[in-house]
């Protein structure tokens, strides 16, 4: 703790002045960490300390209380057993507590043992004493046994069992008193350490305390004066004001920071008195450089440095520039003289030009007047053959459509040609029957066999007639088909007859429209002749006016090169 104050002092020397911040800030909470670790466990201590006591209040002298009071019931119960035997009436009740006699000695010497485990003195003379009572106890039962009488029992109770008795009661009175001067000793030491760490955990606070206001006042000093007066600076560079010092005696980074912003301040102040001498150069119209200190002009500054070399570059340029157009414009104006007199001389002949090109413009307006009027024709014409190839076409679909129904028309006849020649087939076959059933039959079926063999013939002859009718199908499908394909080449050829008769109307038709456009054309570009002609007529005058305007504009020339002398300029 002696060191500590000793560094506490320390807190406005140089070597602290000179700790960065985060130094500072580590050395400061690492001293008030200390500080608190050492609140911590001196309360940690304390809680420690009263647990144990609280816990050997409890199992040792609370426990002493509990285990001395049970023995002193368990010797009351004791001398009742015995008084009880004593006026026992009958054997068996006299036996009955005589055992419960035993019974109590046994529980004395447990309670004992269990006493021995949180009383630190000796109990040997105890032990003895309740040995005692159970020897005089055992005399006495024998002599209940011998049938001794009433008196000698009593007499030999009161004077040994009732004495031994007040020996151990005596015993435990003395450990009672015993117990009872170790819980206050006890009682006492726990008091006295509480009261030893309560202090020392309240000098410890005490000196947290201390040594907080001193760290406060120590960082308020290294750290917030030197941020406040950062802040001011600041707060003086948003105004505008470029002198600024900033007071520092300290190496860490607020130190630093404020040397920086000295600095800062200095590099800008030189920057801002040389934009102010070369913008004062400038306005005398001296371009011919632009900063002449461009030294100064670091990082984003460089931009101002470009800019002030661009403007005196162009600026240069554009009056050199100025200079070289307005030569050029003197020396045009001399050629626009010349020009002036030339055009008022051309402007004659262009006039004769002008009459012959309307006469030609005229004579071509007729000639593509009556081209429209022969495609107007044209288009007229076209469109009748076209709607007569297009009646051509819907003829040749419908005849298609017309072999197309002849053609089913036949496959239905040949369906037809073929039933027929099944229904000779089976006709025949019946008068085949026939015959034989007129043949067995004798005279009664020759009649009926004549028949059969005329219906015979008859199916013969169908069967024939249904060939040539297949054969004959056959044939005319095969010209049909030869048909069709005629016809669908002719279809074909009509239709593609009609594309062209509709191209070559819309051709026709587009042709008039040529025309009749370039005819309107011809007729504006009669028209612009006539402009033309009276433009003529105005670019005579004015160009008598352009060489007067040309000789003003010599003599101002002169002026502005005049003017520009008196700049100073690159080149």
């Amino acid at each position: 703790m002696a060191k500590t104050i000793g560094d506490n002092r320390n807190f406005g020397n140089e070597t602290f002045k000179n700790l960065s911040v985060a130094d500072k800030l580590k050395k400061v909470f690492y001293k008030l960490q200390n500080n608190l670790v050492l609140v911590f466990v001196v309360v940690l201590l304390i809680d420690i300390f009263s647990i144990f006591n609280l816990h050997s209040i409890y199992n040792v002298f609370y426990e002493q209380n509990t285990q001395q009071g049970e023995i002193r019931i368990t010797i009351q119960a004791l001398a009742k057993y015995y008084l009880w035997a004593l006026n026992a009436e009958d054997e068996a009740d006299r036996s009955e507590q005589m055992t419960g006699a035993s019974e109590k000695i046994q529980e004395l010497n447990d309670g004992l043992g269990m006493l021995s485990k949180v009383y630190h003195d000796d109990l040997t003379t105890v032990y003895a004493h309740i040995a005692d009572i159970d020897k005089y106890g055992q005399t006495l039962n024998g002599m209940f046994a011998s049938g001794a009488s009433h008196t000698e029992l009593y007499e030999y109770y009161v004077a040994n069992v009732n004495e031994a008795i007040k020996v151990v009661v005596k015993d435990f009175k003395a450990i009672g008193i015993s117990a009872k001067e170790q819980a206050e000793k006890a009682y006492t030491g726990a008091l006295t350490i509480v009261i030893i760490l309560t202090v020392l955990s309240m000098a410890i606070v005490i000196y947290a305390i201390l040594y907080s206001n001193k760290a406060k006042a120590a960082l308020a000093s290294n750290i917030l004066d030197p941020i406040k007066a950062l802040s001011e600076a600041a707060d003086d560079m948003a105004k505008g004001k470029i002198d600024i010092k900033v007071p520092s005696d300290s190496k860490d980074e607020l130190g630093k920071l404020a040397d920086d912003i000295t600095y800062s301040t200095d590099v800008i102040a030189d920057i801002v008195k040389d934009i102010n001498d070369t913008l004062g150069r400038m306005s005398t119209g001296d371009f011919s450089c632009g900063s002449k200190n461009e030294k100064l002009y670091i990082g984003d500054y460089v931009q101002i440095k470009d800019a002030f070399r661009n403007i005196s570059s162009n600026l240069s340029n554009t009056l050199l520039e100025v200079k070289n157009s307005s030569t050029l414009v003197s020396d045009g104006a001399l050629n626009m003289s010349r020009g002036a007199t030339d055009l008022a001389e051309g402007s004659t002949d262009q006039a004769a030009a002008v009459q012959e090109l309307t006469a030609s413009v005229n004579s071509v307006t007729d000639q593509t007047r009556q081209l429209a009027e022969v495609a107007q024709k044209s288009h007229g014409m076209a469109g009748d053959v076209k709607d007569k190839a297009e009646v051509s076409a819907r003829k040749m679909h419908l005849v298609t459509d017309a072999m197309t129904r002849i053609t089913e028309a036949s496959a239905e006849i040949e369906q037809v040609t073929n039933t027929i020649e099944e229904i000779a087939s089976q006709t025949s076959l019946l008068a085949l029957n026939a015959s034989i059933e007129a043949a067995r039959a004798g005279e009664t079926g020759k009649g009926f066999a004549v028949v059969a063999d005329q219906i015979g013939k008859l199916a013969e002859q169908s069967s024939e007639a249904a060939k040539n009718t297949h054969q004959l199908i056959a044939d005319t499908m095969e010209e049909i088909k030869n048909g069709n394909a005629v016809v669908a080449e002719t279809t074909d050829a009509l239709d593609a007859m009609q594309h062209s008769v509709e191209e070559i109307t819309d051709m026709i038709k587009n042709t008039g429209n040529l025309a009749q456009a370039q005819a309107q054309s011809m007729e504006e570009i009669d028209k612009g002749i006539e402009m033309i002609s009276g433009v003529v007529q105005k670019n005579s005058e004015t160009a008598e006016q352009s060489s007067e305007v040309s000789r003003e504009l010599s003599i101002q020339s002169e002026s502005l090169n005049d003017l520009i002398g008196k700049f100073t300029i690159n080149g």
